[in-house]
């Protein structure tokens, strides 16, 4: 009887021991998981702020195209000319 007894107490406190190794193991997942979605969070504010920025710069992008295209119908034809000879720098005639 007493060694059934002794038995029981020892399988009793591994059982306790297991349980709390998987407890713990549960709340690093736990925290893990918590972690991977703040930095999802944090992945995605910074998308959406890098693509404002896109957005910004195309849109200044297409300002100067609107601009170069502006001054160079103030350029006659004769005056300015690019060559592929020159490697594309400035002719001026």
């Amino acid at each position: 009887m007493k060694r059934k007894m002794r038995t029981y107490r020892i399988t009793s406190a591994i059982l306790m021991v297991i349980c709390v190794v998987l407890l713990i193991k549960s709340n690093s997942h736990n925290i893990e998981k918590a972690d991977i979605i703040d930095k999802y969070f944090d992945l995605q504010s910074e998308y959406d702020k890098i693509y404002d920025d896109v957005q910004q710069l195309e849109v200044y992008s297409e300002r100067l195209e609107n601009q170069i295209d502006i001054l160079s119908s103030f350029i006659a034809d004769s005056e300015y000319e690019i060559d592929t000879v020159t490697n594309g720098k400035e002719v001026v005639r």
